[in-house]
């Protein structure tokens, strides 16, 4: 526990650190960060859609003795180190050497989905969402149903991707097919988060819903307008994608066989994929599926440590390299000059 603790006081400081030396996004808020920022002055009011749904982060900012910008800062940060110490956690649960896993903690807290968060002032809820996702996993993995209800009310509450891990649950509770024992305690877990959510949509007032990519149109041809928007970008959508679990990815396969975390994650990876047809900015969501190619791939690299160390320093060096492209450009051209949003800001 106090190693756990230790890893996620060192990723939130290297973090911290990482965002110092990077140009942050440009002061006020605009885009999607100034409808976060509306949403932490009125959490319950009438808001952009889907955002207005993600109430989570800006209600806990709403709430805080701090202005908005120290808020959702230190949160984004705190959640990354927690979902370091969470990763560290889950992975010495499957016999990972200490080296190994505090390494792939500091590749996930400066990974570019996270860093961006916290280039962003944190207003947004994706780090919180991450870090909602680890301890939904360590729940399951260590079959505590009670805390893995309160872990998908309030994860729900943040981003719906949460409850995604209802069905990993059932794959890793269940002894058999049809396990009943195990499907009563999956479905005890769920209802309050199931609950919350549906109150959540049904009550919270939202905007624009008709000016957004793929909401605009029917179920088929709204995803068929995402994909044809992704396939005008390919090439960005392709280096999104590698770039959310670099070298990693290359080791999920390895773990499928001998791995039944490996096997069972793939229902959240499937869901997550899933989820791209709702909205670009690809390696964004399925970041959002971290634990499930991170202890995986630790895995691996415990059983190949010859190319534990090349995978580490390329994970690193894309990193790092992400982080030289946002301060020298990044920032500037895919920020602060980045064309308004077609739907209203609210």
């Amino acid at each position: 526990m106090l190693a756990a603790v230790a890893v996620g006081a060192l990723a939130t400081l290297a973090l911290v650190i990482a965002d110092a030396f990077v140009r942050d996004a440009a002061q006020p808020p605009r885009g999607d960060e100034l409808i976060y920022e509306r949403m932490a002055d009125d959490p319950f009011g009438e808001h952009t859609f889907p955002f207005a749904y993600r109430l989570g982060v800006p209600l806990l900012v709403h709430v805080l003795p701090f202005g908005h910008e120290a808020s959702f800062s230190a949160i984004a940060w705190l959640a990354g180190g927690g979902s370091a110490a969470i990763l560290y956690v889950l992975l010495r649960r499957y016999e990972v050497r200490p080296w190994i896993a505090v390494a792939l903690g500091l590749a996930l807290v400066l990974a570019p989905a996270m860093l961006l968060v916290s280039l962003r002032q944190g207003r947004n809820p994706d780090a919180v969402a991450v870090l909602a996702m680890f301890a939904g996993t360590l729940c399951v993995v260590d079959r505590r149903p009670r805390a893995f209800a309160v872990v998908l009310l309030l994860g729900a509450l943040v981003r719906e991707t949460t409850l995604f891990l209802i069905p990993f649950a059932y794959a890793m509770w269940a002894r058999r097919a049809v396990d009943r024992e195990a499907l009563r305690s999956v479905a005890l877990a769920a209802a309050p988060a199931l609950v919350a959510y549906a109150v959540v949509r049904w009550t919270v007032p939202t905007v624009g819903r008709e000016h957004v990519l793929g909401y605009d149109k029917g179920l088929v041809a709204g995803r068929r307008e995402v994909l044809d928007a992704a396939a005008d970008q390919a090439w960005e959508q392709t280096r999104r994608v590698a770039s959310a679990f670099g070298p990693l990815w290359l080791c999920l396969p390895f773990a499928l066989r001998g791995m039944r975390f490996a096997r069972a994650g793939l229902i959240v990876l499937g869901l997550t994929a899933a989820s791209c047809l709702f909205a670009l900015d690809w390696g964004r969501i399925l970041f959002l599926a971290a634990p499930f190619v991170f202890v995986p791939g630790g895995w691996v690299l415990e059983r190949h440590r010859r190319a534990a160390v090349a995978v580490l320093a390329a994970f690193a060096v894309m990193n790092v390299g992400y982080a030289v492209h946002m301060d020298r450009t990044g920032v500037v051209e895919g920020i602060d000059h980045a064309a308004p949003p077609p739907y209203p800001v609210r």
